[in-house]
């Protein structure tokens, strides 16, 4: 209800003389003719967008291979990386084999800030090859100040993991600092929940526990393709006293279609975890599953052909720790 304001007439004469003034100022005159100009247009709100194209800085340095951009990254000189347009073939990230995109201490101990772009977005893959054990990029032990660009991920199983992840090794510095953007998880990509009831064991992206717990990580305008039996776009999950889970973590502009649960929240070491802007189509199960964590923003989130719920938690409807702003959950 508008609430009625009460003035002395003093004041009201005063208001009517000045709206007077107003009316009069808003007349144009053109050819003789009196005419009300234009109202002018408000000022649009500002709204969450994809971020521009972004042009390699003067000296960018282009590769070709795995190890040409393992070798970059671990150089500090370096600050910008372009991989040339194509598909590469990487090994299971924890075997930190020579073409494993393992992103740990040898990328630890750079003073300043890296680029890892594609050269056209989307236009870069990295494929498995078809492994049932497939890690696509693992951030660990304390890499730091990255990011990374145009990149997607296909062709390989995850088996108790994620396709991309962040921590999940007791002991080991937590990754920080790291931006992904513009990144797409392939539905060749695959896991084991192939229905609403399978086991939730098999991620595309997996935030999990590390020395410190991974923090101030951004992830912009990722596509998540979960058809082929992947959980999850995000989980966060796992922790203990010396190892936390994530913290200060941005997610915005997501976009997922047919995992089983989009985001699973599930640690009570979480805090300061923002979530805006999001369509979730056709989880078989859940859109969002919260189990744990404080500072929890959920906002402008649109969930639709969720199997039972587009938000589910054992903490009910509305948990202390969650605020939700702008979602249209089904």
């Amino acid at each position: 209800m508008k609430a009625e304001l009460t003035r002395p007439r003093s004041v009201a004469v005063g208001l009517v003389a000045v709206a007077a003034v107003a009316v009069a100022s808003l007349l144009v005159v053109s050819s003789g003719v009196a005419t009300s100009a234009p109202t002018p247009s408000p000022t649009p709100v500002a709204v969450s967008t994809a971020p521009p194209a972004s042009t390699p800085a003067p000296g960018a340095v282009t590769v070709d291979s795995i190890a040409a951009l393992k070798s970059a990254l671990a150089d500090d000189s370096v600050t910008d990386i372009v991989v040339a347009d194509g598909t590469y073939h990487v090994s299971p990230a924890s075997l930190t084999h020579a073409d494993s995109l393992w992103i740990g201490a040898a990328y630890a101990k750079r003073t300043h800030p890296v680029i890892v772009r594609a050269e056209t977005r989307g236009g870069v893959t990295f494929d498995g090859g078809g492994t049932t054990s497939f890690g696509c990029i693992s951030f660990v032990e304390g890499a730091h100040d990255q990011t990374w660009d145009g990149f997607a991920c296909a062709n390989g199983t995850a088996d108790q993991t994620g396709v991309v992840t962040f921590g999940g090794y007791a002991g080991k510095a937590a990754p920080h600092h790291i931006t992904m953007r513009n990144i797409t998880i392939k539905a060749s990509c695959k896991g084991s929940a192939t229905s609403a009831s399978a086991p939730a064991t098999d991620h595309a992206f997996y935030i999990s526990e590390a020395v410190g717990g991974p923090h101030d990580l951004t992830f912009s305008d990722i596509t998540v393709q979960g058809a082929g039996g992947l959980a999850t776009a995000f989980h966060f999950y796992h922790s203990d006293a010396s190892n936390q889970n994530g913290w200060n973590i941005r997610i915005e502009r997501l976009h997922v279609s047919g995992t089983q649960q989009a985001i699973m929240l599930w640690d009570a070491t979480l805090h300061d975890i923002t979530i805006d802007t999001a369509d979730i189509t056709g989880a078989s199960r859940y859109a969002i599953r919260y189990e744990g964590g404080t500072n929890i923003t959920i906002s402008n989130v649109t969930s639709t052909n969720s199997g039972s719920a587009g938000f589910s938690s054992s903490k009910g409807a509305n948990p202390a720790g969650v605020t939700f702003q702008g979602n249209s959950l089904d």
